[in-house]
């Protein structure tokens, strides 16, 4: 922006006519110059115009300093956008969601990841469609497991960075495509000045700008749920078929983006009734009736699911034969915890009202939120608390956003702003996906609150241009707070993934109170490759917390891999100690994520006790480094663990038997090591010693009974006379 919109007043304007100075001051924060309530500003940082007295009514052309100051905050947020995608090696979820996304176009596979619906995948995607894509032959195993497998054999053989970054342009797309949704919304809803307040705070907030460029879909789901909001808000305001279609058109978008886009419909229809009862319309004006509303829901939804069926290739069947679920859709639905859900979606999959795919991924965000561990306040959790996502909002947010926060939920409440229809129309929505992700046992990441933002970033903005409608001299307050925001980010880079406010002592603490991709995406292979080449004189062992999705060997990090959860669950191989001394000297490099068992959970999380060691050095908030000798006998017996797993599945006892003992040799602690002993035991016929092993499992120091309540009741079936 210019500077002289925001200095102090000059001689020269001071000597010019009042109106002339009125309509400089009302360029200069981008005011509508028509608005005949319209106050001068000078002075400061001002960042809104003064308006209107009790509303900010939707205004005409912002100035030209506006529309600049609008253009830059997007190329900002492209630029940084860009630097991110360039900057981190691949995160967790990415190559399988890129693959999953390449597959749906070429092979119509929709089982390979039917975690989350394809929209977003297949768009990131698009760059590799015009390519020769080497595709890595299917295992054949369970879905999850081949999803993360295939994931990485995918990008390692096309070329990580040829493959991935194209496509993070693509999401890049969708973050700018989601800023500009943010102003155009916000400028119907409150103004232009608003508009550009709303855009500068997303612009520039962390957690968006940390993410905005992965291969995930929680910013195309932000995109589609706003693109839904602001259609319908457009629609009740002026019913019309063409409003109508567009309603339809973004509620089937958001239904394909993202699982929580299912809950559109009743979302909208609670915005509705809240429009019906709240608001009533000015003589003159019109308004969506009653049975418009309803007509419109009811259209929406035919459209969302005709558009699921399309994009599913209006094909039941998941993948294309012979390819087939494993498990199987009619298995796999017996796992949901609630009989009346479990029977619903075995009776909807009966009947193939909606795709197997479809089906499959909604049974799937039910089944594995319970599955999966959450990290808070340094306490592993089988699920999440109920609290995981206010203390997630608290930690992760800006003060500056939470603090407008505060101060609009405090003004909505009264009734002197006038907004009503705005207030449930942004409200709404957000109060019920913040409720939605608070009641999941799901915990893994601030990031699935993301959609709820945008709408709230909206409504803080609404609520300053009113607030300084009233008073003038407020602008000063909130240009503090938007100066706050951008500098709070400036200050977190580089590493916003790990991003705290300061309240919570900022990103280099977050891991105190969070983990996972609140932390530690596994986005930090490209500067573990410049430390370690910069200490290339010492032997390196690394415990990755992606290695699994991810293998850091592909990004040239000569480090030894030691045994984790998701490299064994994947099948990439691990360092073996053998019988050999389980320590080790030199650097060892540990990700958060493991450190914070979101990796391997609960008392049998074998690198757990180096949250009390200091390391040497942090590389991007999420990898810790040690130097010096250290005692790994718990990690070396998790891997021998392993591997008589391995060899009991493949039916050879004897190996079975001599990894058992090993492993209990290593760490005689560890229930599982007894627990594969026993059965090496058992199988040879010598029952009297397994259930020895059995029961010396059972007393172990390590057994969790919160994060292996299935061990314990094994344990006690096989004790039991």
């Amino acid at each position: 922006m210019q500077a002289a919109c925001f200095g102090p007043n000059t001689d020269a304007m001071v000597r010019g006519s009042v109106s002339e100075l009125r309509m400089v001051l009302l360029d200069c924060v981008g005011s509508d110059r028509r608005s005949p309530s319209a106050t001068p500003l000078s002075g400061g940082y001002a960042i809104m115009a003064i308006v209107s007295k009790h509303r900010i009514a939707p205004m005409g052309s912002p100035s030209w300093t506006h529309v600049l100051a609008a253009i830059a905050a997007v190329l900002l947020l492209l630029g940084s956008c860009v630097s991110s995608a360039k900057r981190d090696s691949v995160s967790w979820d990415e190559s399988q969601h890129l693959y999953s996304g390449w597959l749906s176009w070429e092979r119509g596979d929709f089982g390979y990841n039917p975690e989350v619906p394809p929209l977003i995948k297949m768009w990131d995607a698009l760059p590799l469609l015009h390519r020769e894509i080497k595709m890595p032959a299917y295992t054949g195993g369970e879905f999850k497991k081949e999803g993360f497998v295939l994931g990485q054999r995918f990008l390692a053989g096309n070329g990580i960075d040829r493959t991935l970054i194209p496509a993070r342009m693509m999401a890049s797309l969708l973050t700018l495509l989601l800023a500009v949704t943010i102003y155009f919304c916000a400028k119907e809803m409150f103004g232009s000045n608003a508009a550009l307040f709303a855009l500068l705070l997303f612009c520039f907030d962390p957690n968006f700008l940390a993410q905005g460029a992965f291969v995930t879909t929680d910013v195309g789901a932000s995109l589609t749920m706003l693109a839904a909001v602001f259609a319908f808000y457009r629609y009740v305001k002026r019913p019309s078929t063409g409003r109508m279609i567009l309603v339809g058109v973004a509620v089937a978008l958001a239904m394909t983006a993202k699982f929580t886009g299912v809950f559109l419909p009743l979302v909208l229809g609670m915005i509705a009734l809240a429009d019906l009862l709240w608001c009533r319309p000015s003589r003159g004006t019109e308004m969506a009736s009653a049975r418009q509303i309803t007509l419109t829901l009811a259209v929406a939804s035919l459209i969302g699911v005709a558009w699921i069926w399309v994009l599913y290739h209006l094909r039941y069947a998941a993948r294309p034969a012979p390819l087939r679920l494993d498990p199987t859709s009619q298995v796999y639905l017996q796992r949901l915890g609630s009989p009346l859900v479990r029977w619903v979606m075995a009776t909807v999959n009966r009947l193939h009202l909606l795709p197997e795919a479809y089906l499959y991924g909604l049974a799937d965000t039910e089944i594995s939120s319970s599955s999966l561990p959450s990290y808070l306040f340094g306490r592993t959790y089988a699920g999440a608390p109920h609290w995981y996502f206010p203390a997630a909002l608290l930690i992760k947010s800006t003060l500056p956003f939470l603090m407008l926060l505060g101060v609009t939920v405090v003004v909505a409440s009264g009734r002197e702003w006038k907004a009503r229809r705005e207030i449930a129309f942004l409200g709404i929505p957000s109060l019920f996906l913040f409720v939605l992700s608070s009641s999941s046992a799901m915990g893994i990441g601030y990031r699935h609150l993301f959609p709820m933002l945008p709408l709230l970033y909206i409504l803080v903005a609404g609520c300053a241009a009113y607030l300084i409608a009233r008073k003038p001299k407020y602008a000063y307050a909130f240009g503090a707070l938007l100066l706050w925001q951008v500098l709070t980010t400036e200050m977190a880079r580089p590493g916003l993934m790990a991003y705290a406010n300061e309240a919570w002592g900022g990103p280099s603490r977050t891991h105190l109170y969070l983990s996972d991709s609140n932390v530690d995406w596994g986005q930090q292979l490209k500067d573990v490759k410049r430390y370690t080449e910069s200490h290339a004189n010492e032997p390196c062992y690394f415990a990755y917390f992606a290695q699994g999705p991810v293998d850091f060997r592909d990004y040239g990090v000569r480090c030894h891999v030691l045994p984790t959860g998701s490299a064994l669950w994947t099948g990439l191989p691990t360092m073996r100690f053998g019988a050999n001394d389980p320590s080790v000297s030199g650097t060892l490099l540990i990700s958060d994520g493991v450190v914070a068992g979101a990796d391997i959970p609960g008392k049998n999380n074998p690198y757990a006790r180096f949250a009390a060691v200091r390391p040497a050095a942090v590389i991007d908030h999420g990898v810790y480094v040690y130097q010096g000798r250290f005692d790994l006998h718990e990690a070396a017996a998790v891997e021998e663990v392993h591997a008589a797993e391995d060899a009991a599945a493949e039916q050879n006892n004897a190996l079975a038997m001599r990894e058992g003992r090993l492993a209990v040799a290593l760490d005689p602690n560890n229930p599982e090591a007894h627990a594969v002993l026993g059965n090496a035991l058992a199988a040879s016929g010598n029952t009297a010693a397994a259930r020895l092993e059995y029961a010396a499992a059972l007393r172990s120091s390590e057994l969790d009974p919160v994060f292996q309540r299935d061990l314990v009741v094994r344990l006690r079936s096989k004790t039991e006379p």
